[in-house]
């Protein structure tokens, strides 16, 4: 009796772990359901991870050499979106903003600081985020063009920097895995 009762008991465990298994697997197909690879990718010598953009995002344009935009719902001409810029220095210009706040995230070990401000670009008060980081991505060395990142977003409301804020994070992590 002790045998099939025990029996019994695996029985409705492996089935438990089945169903519990299942649903790991659902949950995981629904959640990468919500991004979508861009259809205009990086240049190899700035990263070779394939471009992934969150729900809400449009696509990747590139403007220059080592100069991407990401374009989204709320963007409105150059502002509201993020912009990637792969340069070979780790300087932001201006180096120093008066009344600046910072704050930070980390990708892959490495603690990257955003610091944000009040500015005007093209004649429209923005609020600046940005950031200079070094070029942790997966990507093919040629010279030092892309060895550091500058990442930039100029929103025109608070509202707007506070879902691209998240959204840029976002992309850096899944860059970074690779």
């Amino acid at each position: 009796m002790i045998d099939i009762e025990g029996a019994r008991l695996l029985a409705m465990f492996i089935r438990s772990i089945s169903v519990l298994l299942a649903a790991l697997v659902a949950f995981a197909v629904c959640y990468g359901q919500t991004k979508k690879r861009s259809v205009i990718q990086w240049k190899p010598s700035d990263c070779t991870s394939p471009l992934m953009l969150p729900e809400g995002l449009y696509d990747l344009s590139q403007f220059g050499k080592g100069e991407y935009r990401i374009d989204g719902k709320v963007s409105v001409g150059h502002f509201n979106c993020i912009y990637f810029i792969f340069q070979p220095s780790a300087t932001l210009n201006p180096e120093t903003v008066a009344g600046a706040t910072e704050s930070s995230f980390v990708i892959k070990d490495t603690k990257v600081t955003w610091r944000s401000y009040k500015t005007i670009v093209e004649g429209r008060p923005v609020i600046r985020k940005e950031a200079v980081m070094p070029n942790i991505l997966p990507h093919e060395k040629h010279g030092d063009g892309s060895d550091y990142i500058w990442i930039r977003v100029d929103a025109d409301s608070q509202q707007a920097l506070d879902q691209l804020t998240p959204a840029t994070e976002e992309i850096l992590r899944d860059l970074a895995r690779g």
